[in-house]
């Protein structure tokens, strides 16, 4: 017994001197703070004999709700005599209540027993509500991090550990993880399963990254005022900081200390003190003027799907705006115009080598020697410069640029299930029959505002709704869901949206979305049954999903000519940061083809399509022969000579969208170089490439670009895709000039540019585009002639009462009903692009066959007015 206690009480020691020794070296506190720093004191026994086994025992329930996920304290908690159950102060509890003192941050001085006992209770009380929250505050990874903050910040920052409300130590954990872990940066804590983010800086936004130089001018005007009291002098900084409530909320406890024992006055030394807090504190954006100007000129309310696209896209820009390695080929007059003046790139050349918080980038000096001579030039860079120009503009946005965004950035939109979509076609007419390829129209659900939209499907194939998910059970559910109200069925019947891209004959694919965060925590989690079982639920919902018949009057009125409609053509699999290991891999792979399979047997055409953005293609899940397995069933390990007798066909059930880099003048040829140097043969490549989508984010600047784009993928690859789908665009018309830049029209520059080259770039005539997307009246038309027509004809043969003196009216009835049933039928036949099959080079025969029919009829109503007409009788001769 005597050795065990031995042993707890040199863990005791152990533990207090390791945690002294890791407080940081060099530990200065600004000159405008006064906190004594206590936090390695041990504590005195003497603070907590008033109390009694009931209370002790309340004590040690508290603790173990903080502390149950930390191992220690699982080891402890077993120990034989019970010492954090039994309702004492022993040297065991005592060491529990010291680390919470530590990890909390308790001053020991006075008489703080209390005060430790009442946090114990409150931070007990959080810890049950948000457990996850309450092992990243105790972790040791959030407390090193915490320790290297600012002195002022670090210290604000131990007053919430100390003093803060729930919410405050919430906001608190947010911040750890937003600055700590890749892509959790954003506006809120997000807690549920199916988070989904777009990444755009606002207009607000930017307002506010260049705020902080009008917010020092404000404060300087403040300088050596006098106040008659504190809620005056606060009421004064408060309106200076109305941009950044959350920035003076935090410093109001610092400034109440600053002016304790001051004078009521806003001093220099005050001001320089707000400053400091505005450049350490991470949610006091402040970008540097002339890049903030290039961006906000570029990418205000421009909306990202992936982070990378943004960073990427930003890259770009500043790239173009620093002006340099441009050749005449590759940039366009849109990208040399970006160039900044020599004034702004001066300033933003002294803000770099002045600002400390700078020095953190690498060869900085060299790179702006390198590109000042470079900006005094034009044209081509060799591959050197190249390399310091890209390095400079990387280690820029590292530095400069993305410390500012990372907080501002990163939006979750709100899922309302009460909005609903409204498509109108405008007159577009159906989908193209000469388009050289898949077009892909990705609508994000945050787009839905009740309001009438305008979609011009006849350019668009394929449209999906971005923003359903699953649970952890497999169900489909619907992203940023927080209220819990999402009913797919009432969903689908609400959406009418469907109805009118069937309209158009443009299909509908639904995307399932799963974030990074999903697979490396709650799918790490699960062992490899349960992976499965997630993924077979999903399956078995998503063909209930596509299967689930439409209300389609259309197909029930062609008797069986066309398929009866569904819910959806397919969907899209949006599994980004999905895991490189063998078994996930093959837990996907597994459950693509067996849904496939299921697809395919009900005879219709879904696809299941792939989408990855370029920086994870041709890594683990997404590597070249493992998509082109998915996609084709031909496998790596086939004999290389039956790969000749593949056909490259761009028809396949199966496309992978690639979510493409900017700047995309080289990352269209950066992707095709890739797959051409990953080992696949000729007609693989082929047939790969010719099942590629490149998925781009239109600015709606670079039109010339943009057209260079399309015709790029035209050439290359099997379509083009557009995130979001275009929107509100003027109608197309056969006068469209052949220029993009002079359409300024997604869909226009589509019709000149993505064609087979017989069309000559034009759209479809007024009468195609009318009977086409009115094919459903066309039918009920042709069906009532139909009928008319058939009741008029027996009548006509059965009755003799139509063969008086109403026989001639009634037989110019019959033909006012079949001509037109006739013209209908002729008209479907042309413009139904479900009948594209039958009518496709029978036209002719089909014309020669109506026109037939109605000289028979004529020729015979003739021969049967012929045989009945009365002869007259001979004349009799007079005897």
């Amino acid at each position: 017994m005597r050795m065990q206690v031995t042993k707890i009480v040199l863990f005791w020691l152990i533990w207090i001197v390791g945690s002294s020794s890791a407080m940081p070296y060099g530990y200065n506190v600004p000159y405008v703070l006064d906190y004594d720093q206590h936090f390695d004191r041990l504590l005195d026994k003497s603070e907590f004999s008033r109390l009694d086994q009931p209370a002790v025992h309340r004590i040690q329930q508290n603790l173990a709700t903080v502390y149950q996920q930390d191992l220690n304290w699982k080891r402890d908690v077993r120990l034989s005599r019970q010492p954090l159950t039994d309702g004492v102060i022993g040297p065991v509890t005592m060491f529990w209540l010291q680390r919470f003192a530590y990890d909390f941050k308790i001053e020991p001085i006075g008489h703080y027993g209390n005060a430790l006992i009442s946090r114990l209770e409150a931070v007990a009380e959080f810890a049950n509500l948000f457990p996850q929250e309450t092992v990243i505050l105790l972790s040791a990874e959030f407390s090193d991090w915490n320790d290297r903050l600012p002195g002022f910040q670090r210290d604000l920052d131990y007053h919430i550990r100390r003093l803060g409300s729930h919410q405050a130590l919430l906001d608190l954990v947010y911040r750890y993880r937003s600055l700590s872990e890749p892509f959790s940066m954003g506006a809120a804590v997000d807690y549920s399963t199916t988070p989904l983010y777009f990444f755009q800086l606002t207009a607000e936004d930017f307002k506010l990254l260049q705020s902080k130089d009008q917010i020092m001018a404000e404060l300087l005007k403040l300088e050596n005022k006098q106040f008659d009291n504190f809620a005056l002098l606060e009421a004064a900084v408060s309106d200076v900081l109305k941009a950044y409530p959350n920035l003076f909320q935090r410093l109001s406890p610092v400034i109440k200390r600053y002016y304790r024992n001051r004078m009521l006055t806003i001093t220099k030394d005050f001001i320089d003190f707000l400053n400091q807090a505005m450049i350490g504190d991470p949610f006091m954006a402040s970008l540097n003027p002339a890049l903030a100007e290039l961006l906000e000129k570029e990418f205000a309310d421009i909306a990202y799907p992936h982070p990378v696209l943004f960073d990427k896209a930003v890259q770009a820009k500043i790239l173009a705006g620093i002006g340099v390695c441009q050749e005449t080929l590759l940039h366009n007059q849109y990208i040399l115009g970006i160039k900044i003046s020599d004034e702004a790139f001066l300033a933003l050349e002294t803000d770099l080598l002045n600002n400390q918080s700078y020095h953190g980038m690498p060869e900085i000096r060299k790179h702006l020697k390198l590109i000042n001579a470079l900006r005094q030039r034009t044209g081509a860079c060799d591959e050197t410069e190249w390399l310091e120009v890209n390095a400079f503009v990387s280690n820029l946005y590292e530095h400069v640029v993305q410390p500012t965004v990372t907080l501002l950035y990163k939006k979750r939109p709100a899922f309302d299930s009460s909005a609903t979509i409204k498509w109108d076609g405008d007159g577009c007419g159906c989908v193209l029959d000469a388009l050289s390829g898949t077009v892909y129209g990705i609508y994000p659900y945050w787009h839905a505002n009740d309001a009438q939209q305008k979609v011009n499907l006849s350019v668009l194939s394929r449209v999906a709704y971005y923003g359903l998910s699953f649970d952890p059970g497999g169900t489909i559910t619907h992203v940023n869901d927080d209220n819990n109200k999402f009913n797919l069925k009432q969903f689908l019947d609400n959406s009418t949206f469907i109805q009118t891209a069937r309209k158009h004959d443009s299909r509908v694919d639904w995307v399932i979305h799963k974030d990074q965060s999903y697979w490396s925590k709650e799918w790490r989690s699960l062992d490899s049954n349960q992976k499965a079982n997630v993924f077979t639920s999903l399956a078995d919902n998503i063909y209930q999903l596509l299967t689930q018949p439409l209300n389609d009057l259309y197909a029930r009125l062609t008797f069986g000519v066309v398929q009866l409609a569904t819910q959806g053509d397919g969907v899209t699999l949006d599994f980004r940061g999905f895991p490189n290991d063998g078994v996930s891999i093959d837990l996907f792979n597994n459950f693509y083809d067996e849904l496939t399979k299921r697809l395919k047997a009900t005879g219709n055409d879904y696809f299941v399509n792939i989408m990855v953005s370029q920086s994870e293609l041709g890594e683990g899940l997404y590597q070249y022969f493992n998509l082109l397995e998915r996609i084709s069933g031909i496998k790596a390990n086939d004999a290389a000579s039956s790969y000749q007798q593949v056909d490259i066909r761009d028809d396949l059930n199966a496309k992978i969208l690639v979510l493409l880099e900017e700047p995309t003048t080289r990352a269209k040829k950066t992707l095709r170089l890739d797959v051409e140097n990953k080992g696949l043969y000729g007609t693989l490549r082929g047939l790969l490439l010719r099942n590629i989508i490149p998925v781009i984010e239109f600015d709606g600047h670079n039109w010339e670009q943009l057209e260079d784009d399309i015709v790029y993928f035209k050439d290359n690859f099997g379509g083009v895709g557009f995130w979001p789908l275009p929107l509100n665009e003027p109608p197309l018309t056969a006068e469209m000039p052949g220029r993009c830049e002079d359409i300024q029209s997604i869909g226009g520059c589509l019709v000149r540019h993505f064609q087979h080259p017989d069309r000559n770039g034009q759209p479809d005539s007024a009468l195609d585009r009318f009977v086409c997307e009115n094919r459903s009246l066309f039918w009920v038309t042709l069906v009532a002639l139909t009928l008319l027509s058939l009741i008029l004809l027996i009548s006509y043969l059965k009755s003799c009462r139509f063969h008086g003196k109403h026989k001639n009216i009634f037989i110019v009835s019959l033909f006012a009903t079949i001509v037109p049933a006739l013209a209908v039928a002729l008209m479907l036949l042309l413009f139904d692009p479900n009948l594209e099959t039958i009518a496709e080079g029978n036209i002719p025969l089909i014309a020669v066959i109506s026109i037939g029919i109605l000289v028979s009829i004529i020729v015979y109503r003739r021969q049967q007015s012929a045989a009945k007409k009365p002869s007259r009788p001979p004349r009799r001769m007079a005897v």
